[in-house]
Formats: structure tokens, C-alpha cells, sequence
């Protein structure tokens, strides 16, 4: 149904609606802002932790490379001037406290040390630096002997670890150089030992965490030493075929976060090989403490900001909630202020603005405009006699026929007071306007009776439509319109009288 008040109320109700689309809008984009700089923040805060961690274990990685290099310096320059001391003519004929006090002078000042010793090509011993000392047996065949037996090259050999003895937890390290005679052959081995114990003590006092660990690797796989010590690993074990362990080994110093194998957890690891010797520092420490603290952050500051967002989102919908309650009281208003409430179809104030705009188009468009007055006959008795409840009735039944009857959006039906209706017909020539109207007519005279002991109520219609002029108003129309009503109910009621521009035409029922 046509309405203007409704055309009012579909334009008031655009701009809440782009107020809700709005505010939807700025809240959902507010809230991502939110969540980027606050996701910004803790992704550049982890990797500052990260990055802290790194330097912290670098830092640790350094002083260790610095240490070991140093330990193993001192045993190098002991084993370098025994061997050139054992070299020294003059030195056989001292006295053999005096010869034992200088050869092994230089071994005093090597930490942690548990002896020197040298043995001739035949692996017989020489001399060593505490009669304590011992000598592993079949010496020629242990790696440490056998390496400078068959090398053409003076240099320090490092051993894999040992035990110091069959009944003894403490474990060594054998570091021996080569011993070579006048001609240039192998004669023999200058060798020390060192305590794998002095690295434990010297990690002892650093920071790797609760679940970090520092390792020592030789270069072929082999674990020299682990601290804290576990059960997981043991010294001696391979490691070569560990990821990791490759990763060491061919990029030499460096730092990466990976899945351990053994610990099966996310670790930090920090790594370099310690100067020239097959010896790989690593410091390991688990992800989990060094992002710990950062956990707690993420996880309060989240907490806050989802809250932030989702109080947001709600004050967001409750305020769209009340854009929708004011909404539907301003079409609630808008009905009662645009439609008559005992018939629902448009009241007096509508059909006054709908005739104006209607006219003023049909000024703009040349096209033919009807109005069309209807009257219930003899209604006053009616409702004189079977009391207002039933007129209102009756009044309730016309308007639900003359509503079926005007479908189309463009046309308006309307109670323009009392027992009359008015129905405005846009674009509509005079004969189809008749026909509508004799449509009308008859469908109320079918009606059923409103009450048994009443016959059947029936319509008078005047109708007219005009071809709206300049400087023309519309009060020529409804002025047309009901003269033609006042002959339709003079001339006998229940009939349908059309006004057109060349005069009056009256028409008898039954039209169809």
C-alpha cells in the first residue's frame, strides 16, 4: 500500500540503519586496532626476549671457548717444554730428584691435572710426574699413543673421555703430543691427563636456567661433557647422527631454536667451536624459561585487551539495541500518525499530503489523476440502531474490501471520516477507474450480512479524475470527487458515479 507516511518512515529508518552499519563498522575496526598494536607489541617484546636470551648465551658460549682455550693452552706449553727438556743433553747428567724437579716443573701450573707422563716408542714409560701416576695398560694401542704414532705432524691430540680406572667415577681426557728423534722417526709420547670434573666446576656458578644444560662435543660426535649431568645422556655417547649435532658441526658457531630429541622440548641453542681445536661449546636452555616471564605478560595483557574488546563489542550492541528499540517506537509513532486505527489502512492527515504530492506529479508528468470518495448507505441508522460496536464493525469490513481491491504500491486507500473512505489512483484513466469502482460496489453487496438480523450494507462511490493543470490544486479534484458521491447517494445509493473532464457520468448498478 501506498503510503507517504510510510515513504517518511522507510527515510527516518535509512539513517539508523547506516548508524548500526556505522558503529559495527568502527567498533570491529577499533577492536582489530587493538589487537594489531597490541599483537605488535608482544610479537616485537618476544623477539627482544629472544634476542636477550641470545646474547646471554653468546656471552656464556664466549667465556667458556675462552677458558677451555686457555686450560688446553697451559697443557700444550707442559707438554711442549717436557718434550724439549727431554730433548736437552745436559739434563741426563743431573741428578735424577733434580732431573724429575725440571721436567715436570711447567705440569705443576696445569689445572686440575691428574699427572703427566712419557713413554718411548715402545710405549715403555720414561718418566712421569708423581710416582702415583699410573700408566693405562697396552698404552700402544690407545688412541692418544697410536695417532702420534702414525702422524707426520707435531701437534696436540685431544682423547675422547675416560674413566680414570675401573673403580673410579672420575672422568679424564688424555692430551698428548709427539715425541721424534734425531732422524725425524716416533720416539715416543709426552702425555697429560685432565679431570673433566674442572669444567663441571668451572660451569657451576653460570646461568642456563632450571632446565639448560652445557655440553662439550668433539667434532666427530662424541659427548665430553654434559652439566648438569642426566640420565638421558651419558659422556662417550654418539651424537653424530643427531640434527642438531650436524647443524653444529657444519655451521661451527652460531644460535637456533629447535626440538630437542632427547628432552623432546623446544630449546635455545648457542654454539661455537672452541679456535682451532675439535672441541664444540654448546649452551642449550629451554624456550619455555626463557619465555616464561614473557607467557605471563601475553597472557595478562591478552586477557585485558580481549575484555577490552569484547566490553567494546557489547556496549557496541547495546547501544545498537537501543537505535533498534528507538526505531521500531519511531515506526510504531509513525503508524499511528500515518493510520487510521480501527481500519489500518491511511488517515485523513496521510491522504491530505499523499493527494498534494500526487498532484504536483501528475502537474510534472501530464498523467491522469482519480480520486475516488465511497460512503457506507444509511450507516447513521445502523449504527443508531444496533449500537457502535457493530457500526465499527461494519466500518472494519468496507475498509478490508476496499483494501483487497487497491494492491497496486503507487495508489492509496484511506478513512477519510465517519463512514467515508477515499482511494487515490495515480496514472489511472477515468474507465478503468469506473471499473474498479464497480468492483468495489459489488464486492461490499456480497458481503455477509455484519449481523444476522440485518440485510447487507452497500456503498455509494463518486469517483473523478482529471488531468492536473498549472496553477490548478487539488481541491478542484476532491471537490469533483464528492459532487460526484452526493449524486451517486441522491440518485439512490449502492451505485458508483464518475465525474470525468467532458461532465457527469452516472452509472446504474449492476455494471458487470
Amino acid at each position: 500500500m501506498y503510503s507517504l507516511e510510510g515513504k517518511a518512515i522507510k527515510y527516518s529508518a535509512r539513517t539508523p540503519v547506516i548508524t548500526r552499519r556505522t558503529l559495527i563498522g568502527a567498533t570491529t575496526f577499533s577492536a582489530l586496532v587493538i589487537l594489531g598494536i597490541v599483537s605488535y607489541l608482544l610479537v616485537r617484546e618476544y623477539r627482544n626476549t629472544e634476542a636477550d636470551a641470545r646474547r646471554s648465551a653468546l656471552n656464556i658460549v664466549q667465556l667458556i671457548n675462552r677458558d677451555i682455550r686457555n686450560t688446553f693452552s697451559i697443557y700444550d706449553s707442559a707438554l711442549i717444554n717436557l718434550i724439549d727438556l727431554l730433548h736437552t743433553q745436559a739434563l741426563a747428567t743431573l741428578p735424577a730428584q733434580t732431573r724429575q724437579s725440571l721436567l715436570f716443573d711447567r705440569t705443576n701450573e696445569a689445572p686440575s691435572s691428574f699427572g703427566f707422563f712419557v713413554l718411548d716408542a715402545q710405549g715403555k714409560l720414561i718418566a712421569r710426574s708423581k710416582p702415583v701416576v699410573s700408566v693405562p695398560p697396552n698404552a700402544t694401542q690407545q688412541p692418544w699413543f697410536s695417532v702420534q704414532q702414525n702422524s707426520t705432524r707435531d701437534e696436540l691430540f685431544i682423547s675422547h673421555p675416560y674413566l680414570a680406572s675401573s673403580d673410579s667415577p672420575e672422568w679424564i681426557i688424555y692430551l698428548s703430543r709427539r715425541l721424534v728423534a734425531e732422524d725425524g722417526t716416533f720416539a715416543g709420547v709426552a702425555v697429560g691427563k685432565l679431570k673433566i670434573s674442572y669444567f663441571q666446576n668451572l660451569f657451576r656458578g653460570l646461568d642456563i636456567g632450571p632446565s639448560g644444560n652445557i655440553s662439550l662435543l668433539d667434532t666427530d660426535g662424541t659427548l665430553m661433557l654434559q652439566y648438569p649431568p642426566t640420565s638421558k645422556i651419558s659422556i662417550g655417547q654418539d651424537l653424530s647422527q643427531a640434527p642438531n649435532f650436524r647443524r653444529f658441526l657444519n655451521e661451527r658457531f652460531g644460535s637456533f631454536i629447535a626440538m630437542s630429541g632427547i628432552y623432546h622440548h623446544e630449546r635455545l641453542y648457542t654454539f661455537a667451536q672452541v679456535h682451532d681445536l675439535p672441541i664444540i661449546v654448546v649452551v642449550a636452555i629451554a624456550a619455555s624459561s626463557i619465555f616464561s616471564n614473557w607467557q605471563h605478560t601475553a597472557l595478562v595483557i591478552g586477557s585485558v585487551t580481549l575484555l577490552l574488546c569484547l566490553g567494546l563489542l557489547w556496549l557496541t550492541w547495546l547501544l545498537i539495541r537501543e537505535l533498534n528499540l528507538r526505531l521500531h517506537a519511531e515506526r510504531d509513532l509513525a503508524a499511528l500518525a500515518s493510520t487510521d486505527p480501527l481500519t489500518g489502512l491511511a488517515n485523513r492527515r496521510t491522504l491530505d499530503r499523499a493527494l498534494d504530492l500526487e498532484w504536483r506529479r501528475a502537474q510534472r508528468t501530464g498523467c491522469p489523476l482519480s480520486l475516488v470518495m465511497i460512503d457506507i448507505d444509511h450507516f447513521k441508522a445502523f449504527n443508531d440502531l444496533y449500537g457502535h460496536q457493530a457500526g465499527d464493525e461494519a466500518i472494519r469490513q468496507v475498509a478490508a474490501v476496499i483494501k483487497t481491491h487497491v494492491r497496486r504500491p503507487s495508489d492509496l486507500a484511506a478513512r477519510y471520516g465517519g463512514e467515508e473512505f477515499a482511494v487515490v489512483l495515480t496514472e489511472t484513466e477515468a474507465a478503468n477507474t469506473r471499473l474498479l469502482c464497480e468492483k468495489i460496489r459489488l464486492a461490499v453487496e456480497q458481503m455477509p450480512p455484519v449481523l444476522p438480523e440485518h440485510k447487507k450494507l452497500t456503498i455509494s462511490l463518486g469517483s473523478c479524475t482529471r488531468y492536473a493543470k498549472p496553477g490548478e490544486t487539488q481541491d478542484a479534484l476532491l471537490s469533483a470527487a464528492d459532487k460526484a458521491l452526493y449524486q451517486a447517494k441522491k440518485a439512490g445509493r449502492n451505485r458508483v458515479v464518475n465525474i470525468n473532464e467532458t461532465g457527469l457520468n452516472a452509472v446504474k448498478p449492476p455494471l458487470v
